[in-house]
């Protein structure tokens, strides 16, 4: 976000973790609840540290939001390395679609609650919706190279929207009934013959 809203570290390891324990009850009110639930106050009651010691490290509510939209970022990157590094896969499958499928989709999983109250945030933020498009697009230039195929960034696009629609509006929208493994199993489907029309 802006530098106007960047965070001031804390110099101290007692006011490090007083830091470390706001923005942790900040990120889970965000995630239940929105923008609408991210409280300077009911972060304090909550954590028991004050307003002018939250003031201090940020300028107000929006640098609190954006503390914790990095500290989410971060988060979402750790384990979008751990997932590549691993060679993910789904239920054995070792092409390259499938372990691009294994990445995302539990990438998507694990994060489901920052990414959905940060894309429904974005509708109103027109920054936050530029940093977020930005970082969409890092993410799924790295998917679209680890598929190897000519057509890999609009085969790694097309699994990126299908993600969003589920994160967004749950498991049913667009399938009725279905689990997370067949899920995995159509988006592998879609990347293998999408991968596959691109070659031809």
């Amino acid at each position: 976000m802006t530098a106007e809203f960047a965070e001031r570290e804390p110099l101290q390891a007692r006011s490090r973790e007083s830091w470390e324990r706001v923005l942790r009850t900040a990120a889970e009110l965000f995630e239940a609840g929105g923008w609408e639930a991210l409280s300077i106050s009911e972060v304090c009651r909550r954590t028991g540290v004050s307003a002018p010691s939250i003031y201090a490290r940020v300028d107000g509510r929006a640098g609190l939001f954006a503390a914790v939209y990095e500290l989410g970022l971060r988060q979402m990157r750790e384990t979008e390395d751990e997932l590549f590094e691993s060679g993910a896969t789904i239920d054995g499958v070792t092409d390259a679609a499938g372990r691009a499928v294994a990445v995302i989709t539990r990438l998507f999983d694990a994060h489901a609650a920052f990414l959905r109250a940060v894309i429904s945030r974005s509708v109103d933020d027109p920054e936050l919706l530029g940093a977020g498009a930005a970082e969409s697009r890092r993410f799924v230039a790295r998917l679209g190279g680890a598929l190897a195929v000519p057509n890999g960034h609009e085969v790694a696009r097309v699994l990126y929207s299908e993600c969003v629609l589920r994160t967004m509006y749950g498991a049913h929208f667009l399938v009725d009934d279905e689990d997370f493994a067949a899920y995995q199993h159509r988006l592998h489907r879609l990347a293998t013959a999408l991968s596959a029309a691109g070659d031809s």
